[in-house]
């Protein structure tokens, strides 16, 4: 009987000392994988430095801006008649600059605004003004707001975002007035006075232009259309400082995209860069370039996975783009962050899940000089108002 015990504890200590060094091995395996493991392995840094509050400081926000301090200009949709607001990144405490009071004030702000050298704010409401078709305004450093100009149809409704040219002047479209209903090209100098550039005429010409426009070193603006063209399915357009203005791609719809709904990317070389709301090889989108010689290409086709309803385009100093979709990634299907580096690989940074961390990402991104990108979700949060996020790749 001892015989037996004996050899019983001998095979039991043998089995014990066989596992003890089974999961020495283990052990030393996954901290060997920890050291080695790339970069990309690790947790990428997202984070909600704003949720917005509807009863306190709106909500949907957007159209993002950095002031010359590195504070965040925005808009938000609502309360009521919509808001200019100030977020300072050190502090995360943000500011209400302005709150719209409708006609003959502005009223529902959406597009991004732009500022000059002394702070003044200048951007569109999409209504409001004097007609209540839209209006261009103006807010100085202490708050007081100017309305430079209200739309009466003739000379457009509904104004896009601006730009500005060195002089000073304002740049932008409105969405329908004009001609035909189709909406136009606009100036305002800086003597506040308003000038009609150009009014789209629909097939085969240009139509309906929901964003802003780029503008070139020769004074040359592009810009797109929703609809118009050969197809009816939106155009990339040229207007030169003549008042000349050209169709450069007409979209096919389908596996060509169609939807040009937001603006677009101009690069140092001249390429325009932009997306498609709809179309492509998925039917969800595309983001497209267009090449100085005039060359179309399609560089993403959206699935679902991968995006769905892409909105404008950001790029850094090596000239990734970084861009947003509304819907589509992951299993809450209510938008991604998304990158296509310069060999033509898209990555998905983030997919967004709602609460807590915002869904729509709708707003264009802010990308800075250290690659942290900064950007709006319109609902979501934990208010289920909005977030304003940063993350670093």
């Amino acid at each position: 009987m001892r015989r037996k015990m004996h050899l019983y504890t001998r095979r039991s200590i043998s089995k014990l000392l066989t596992h003890a060094l089974t999961l020495t091995v283990f052990a030393a395996i996954i901290l060997t994988a920890t050291l080695i493991a790339p970069p990309a392995l690790h947790a990428q840094t997202y984070q909600v430095i704003y949720d917005f509050n509807p009863s306190v400081d709106g909500s949907v926000p957007g159209s993002l801006t950095r002031d010359a301090a590195g504070n965040i200009i925005g808009l938000t949709g609502f309360p009521d008649k919509g808001t200019v607001f100030k977020l300072d990144l050190t502090t995360r405490m943000l500011t209400t600059l302005y709150t719209f009071t409708g006609t003959p004030d502005g009223d529902s702000p959406g597009a991004p605004v732009v500022l000059d050298p002394a702070g003044n704010i200048y951007g569109t409401t999409r209504k409001g003004g004097a007609n209540g078709l839209g209006a261009v305004f103006k807010i100085e450093p202490n708050g007081v707001e100017t309305i430079l100009h209200s739309f009466n149809g003739t000379d457009g409704q509904a104004p896009n975002g601006l730009i500005r040219d060195p002089a000073g002047n304002l740049y932008g479209t409105t969405v329908s007035g004009g001609l035909r209903g189709a909406g136009v090209v606009f100036r305002v100098n800086t003597a506040g006075v308003e000038q009609t550039l150009y009014k789209f005429k629909g097939p085969p010409d240009a139509a309906q232009p929901y964003a802003g426009l780029v503008r070139d070193a020769a004074g040359n603006l592009y810009g797109t259309t929703d609809t118009g063209g050969d197809y009816s399915k939106g155009t990339i357009f040229r207007l030169a400082p003549d008042g000349t203005e050209t169709v450069l791609h007409s979209f096919p719809g389908k596996a060509g995209g169609n939807r040009p709904f937001a603006g677009l990317l101009l690069d140092s070389a001249g390429n325009l860069y932009g997306s498609t709301f709809a179309g492509g090889t998925g039917r969800l989108g595309t983001i497209f370039k267009l090449d100085t010689s005039g060359v179309f290409s399609i560089l993403i086709n959206f699935s679902g996975a991968n995006g769905e309803e892409p909105g404008a385009l950001a790029m850094d100093a090596a000239g990734n783009l970084y861009g947003t979709t509304f819907k589509g990634g992951g299993p809450f299907d209510v938008g991604v962050v998304f990158k296509l580096d310069t060999s033509g690989t898209e990555i998905v940074l983030h997919s967004f899940a709602g609460k807590p961390d915002g869904s729509g990402p709708g707003s264009p991104l802010l990308v800075g000089a250290d690659g942290t990108i900064i950007g709006a979700t319109a609902s979501g949060g934990f208010y289920g108002a909005g977030t304003i996020f940063r993350f670093k790749p």
